[in-house]
């Protein structure tokens, strides 16, 4: 029970601080922000503050922590659907768009700005570090592929992160889920040509042509999650 009751206190406090921070930085710009200045807007003192994060960067790269668990289910719910032939419940793109659009705000604050190209290089790094598994398990089937496994995986982060950037800049014209049918669009021709056509029919042969399961069937790494 006490652990149960701390566990709470220290995701308050995470909470405390990364709302007076998201606050801050719609306010008056990352930048500008002190240590000091969440401490005071969340009513917390120093030494709480370095018990969870070394500096104000950590804090706002925790912010987006949660995502690592929506890659995960996502890993988890394609596995899953591969054994009903149901579209997967989560689609980590779409999550994306909105998870943005939600926080657009301040996506918009952080833009061109240093803090808004470390957030972009954490999100390419991730999302890279994500794909390069099962791209490099998809590449096995061509002898001599096209692009390296490095090339395709980088220009396929690249792309989602550019086009959410676009989306952004422009005032979201179209709702998440239009972005998300657009990204799939753009993307699947680049994939069949890496891939190759081979892979292209097993998936087909599997799905609906066009379905989201059909595409993001080829995102799975099938060593995610272990044990669970």
């Amino acid at each position: 029970m006490k652990e149960k009751k701390r566990d709470r206190r220290v995701s308050r406090t995470r909470r405390l601080m990364h709302e007076a921070l998201m606050a801050l930085i719609v306010e008056k710009g990352y930048e500008a922000i002190t240590v000091q200045d969440i401490l005071d807007r969340a009513d917390v003192g120093r030494s709480t503050f370095y018990a969870h994060y070394q500096d104000k960067d950590e804090l706002l790269l925790s912010s987006f922590e949660h995502l690592r668990t929506l890659f995960e289910e996502q890993q988890q719910a394609l596995l899953a659907a591969r054994q009903t032939g149901r579209n997967p419940e989560l689609n980590i793109v779409l999550e994306l768009f909105r998870h943005t659009g939600e926080h657009h705000r301040l996506y918009k604050a952080i833009a061109g700005k240093q803090s808004g190209e470390m957030i972009m290089k954490y999100l390419h790094r991730y999302l890279y570090t994500l794909l390069i598994g099962p791209h490099t398990e998809m590449m096995k089937e061509r002898v001599t592929p096209p692009v390296p496994v490095e090339v395709i995986t980088h220009h396929l982060v690249s792309s989602l992160l550019s086009l959410i950037t676009w989306w952004l800049d422009n005032n979201m014209p179209y709702p998440p889920e239009k972005m998300d049918e657009i990204f799939r669009i753009l993307s699947t021709p680049t994939l069949e040509a890496a891939f190759g056509r081979k892979m292209e029919e097993k998936i087909m042969s599997e799905y609906a042509a066009g379905s989201v399961m059909a595409f993001y069937s080829q995102f799975i790494d099938r060593g995610c999650c272990p044990g669970k």
